[in-house]
């Protein structure tokens, strides 16, 4: 398969773009060498509506055959994710392929959202609907290729609004409350809900830029769903904990928990004790994906920190199966 990208937060894309600016080579031993000698540049990120739904994905090859995807794995009638491909099977699909010229592969990828695959948000109120997000031709992303079928519940992203923001990378602060106040609106009323004419609250927003022929994207949730209990929503700064027992309390949310039942779903594994352990290993690795520097900024002890984490996912996860 094919996979999408994990997204970032805020803070790791301005370190990413000042790391990248300031690189100067390797020195004799192979180490990374990094002077800051000019400006750091001015990005406009451009954003859309984050979706509170599932990952899928589909994937055209030069054979002509055609593939199915969630996050995690590719997809088989037996073994689906939210009815992706049973849903997607009946429909026409080459209308997403028709005038784009390749030599492997097309990937197509979104949300599949609606009815029965989220709850608590305003598209839970809609049917079911694929809305594109990202397509990527041979390996390549593009960003000028914009196709919906609204006949067949095929959306692109773009259609519910974008969002932007310049943002000055010697001082990312400034543009954070601009960030802050599309996200904080956004989950007051999700644009996709109101262009359907539904009232309920949104997930959040994903931006992105290129920098050094990179695609940096980061995601920036509003307070209801984020995995942290963030301070701060796209944070610049890491949070600063005083223990062991803080970071576990900031990072082991509700919210990320019951991420951690989706993916279950998502890698087919069955709802019950026995996938406890793909549980917290889920868990800890997300934790570790998006916390690790500020497990490093606390000066905090990733061995004493796994036995804390585990132990109160396991007794949430057992609490439930």
């Amino acid at each position: 398969m094919i996979k999408y990208p994990s997204i970032e937060q805020f803070r790791h894309i301005v370190r990413t773009v000042q790391l990248q600016h300031d690189y100067q080579g390797k020195n004799e031993i192979g180490e990374p060498i990094y002077q800051h000698t000019s400006p750091y540049p001015v990005l406009t990120l451009n954003g859309t509506v984050k979706l509170h739904g599932t990952n899928a994905g589909i994937v055209r090859y030069k054979d002509g055959s055609t593939k199915f995807q969630s996050r995690e794995r590719e997809l088989t009638l037996e073994h689906d994710n939210s009815q992706f491909m049973l849903a997607m099977s009946n429909k026409q699909l080459d209308f997403l392929f028709d005038g784009i010229d390749f030599d492997e592969s097309i990937a197509v990828y979104g949300e599949w959202c609606g009815q029965g695959i989220q709850a608590g948000v305003a598209i839970s109120q809609l049917p079911r609907m694929f809305v594109i997000f990202g397509w990527r031709v041979d390996g390549q992303w593009k960003t000028d290729i914009l196709k919906s079928d609204h006949s067949q519940q095929i959306y692109d992203v773009r259609e519910f609004g974008t969002y932007n923001v310049d943002v000055d990378f010697n001082q990312p602060e400034y543009a954070q409350a601009k960030i802050v106040e599309m996200t904080l609106a956004v989950e007051a009323q999700c644009p996709v809900g109101k262009y359907f004419g539904v009232d309920g609250i949104g997930e959040g927003i994903v931006f992105s830029t290129v920098y050094n022929n990179d695609v940096l994207r980061f995601k920036s949730k509003g307070e209801k769903h984020s995995a942290s209990k963030v301070k701060t929503i796209a944070a610049v700064n890491i949070e600063e904990l005083e223990s062991l027992a803080a970071f576990v309390d900031y990072a082991v949310t509700e919210t990320r928990l019951n991420q951690g039942l989706e993916k279950l779903a998502e890698m087919d594994k069955p709802l019950d004790r026995t996938s406890t352990g793909d549980f917290i290993r889920w868990i800890i690795g997300d934790i570790l994906k998006e916390e690790t520097d500020t497990i490093v900024q606390n000066n905090f002890d990733i061995g004493k920190i796994n036995p804390l984490v585990s132990k109160k996912a396991k007794d949430w996860f057992f609490a439930r199966c």
